[in-house]
């Protein structure tokens, strides 16, 4: 309950009403510089700014990826959040498991999540690539800050917000410049669920969350990841046991 004051609390504050002007203008200039397709991955990042980009243009398409090593939450968070705004949303799914080609990875302490590592390429980052030219997109909406680690901090410093890749896409991060409570704040006030995910892990604050798969992280088989598994996704957990993963 004292999150849920605070982050209303900073609703209110002019900072955070000049963070959503600046980034207000940022998805303005964007949408005037090319076609944009929003990625939203149903976190609290990308969930904010798909709301904040349809505030300003509500005909921005939004497309989101699935998979079998998605958190039990995501589909059906995803089904209420766009039940409660109206969005229609355009899905994709990678053509292979991406459960099979994790346990053939060593699931802890080799980073997949990376975008560099080939399961991320094959079954996150390629197929939302190919749906947004499927959708007419020349550039995508990434719910990307400089918060969040040191690689985003010098990539967006250098770049900016609105910036464009050597294959001629374009990419945007409205937020760059937020904070988690900044993000946790504007869903808060514009009334948007947060995704459970954030709300019930016994061993980090919601601002220190970073949703990816449901599997322990290299760093996180030694801040919790596991005991989270074990605490509130038996089932999940189990999956790893069996495959001698845990």
């Amino acid at each position: 309950m004292s999150k849920l004051i605070e982050w209303r609390l900073h609703a209110q504050s002019r900072e955070f009403a000049q963070k959503v002007d600046e980034a207000r203008r940022v998805i303005e200039r964007a949408l005037s510089t090319a076609r944009f397709v929003i990625s939203w991955s149903t976190g609290k990042d990308s969930t904010a700014m798909a709301h904040l980009i349809r505030s300003v243009n509500g005909d921005v398409p939004i497309m989101i990826q699935f998979d079998d090593c998605d958190w039990p939450e995501k589909r059906p968070y995803a089904d209420r959040v766009c039940a409660q705004l109206g969005w229609t949303v355009h899905s994709v799914d990678p053509d292979f498991s991406v459960w099979e080609a994790a346990c053939g990875e060593r699931i802890g302490f080799d980073n997949i999540c990376a975008q560099s590592h080939q399961i991320t390429r094959d079954g996150f980052l390629k197929p939302l690539n190919t749906k947004m030219r499927e959708l007419g997109g020349e550039g995508v909406f990434l719910g990307l800050r400089i918060e969040e680690s040191r690689a985003r901090k010098l990539n967006l410093a250098s770049r900016g917000p609105l910036y464009r890749l050597k294959d001629g896409t374009w990419r945007s991060c409205p937020l760059w410049r937020w904070t988690a409570r900044d993000v946790f704040a504007y869903l808060v006030s514009q009334g948007i669920e947060i995704n459970p995910c954030y709300l019930h892990n016994r061993f980090k604050k919601p601002e220190d969350i970073r949703l990816c798969w449901a599997l322990p992280t290299p760093t996180g088989r030694t801040t919790g990841d596991l005991e989270h598994l074990r605490y509130y996704y038996p089932a999940q957990f189990a999956r790893l046991r069996d495959e001698g993963i845990v």
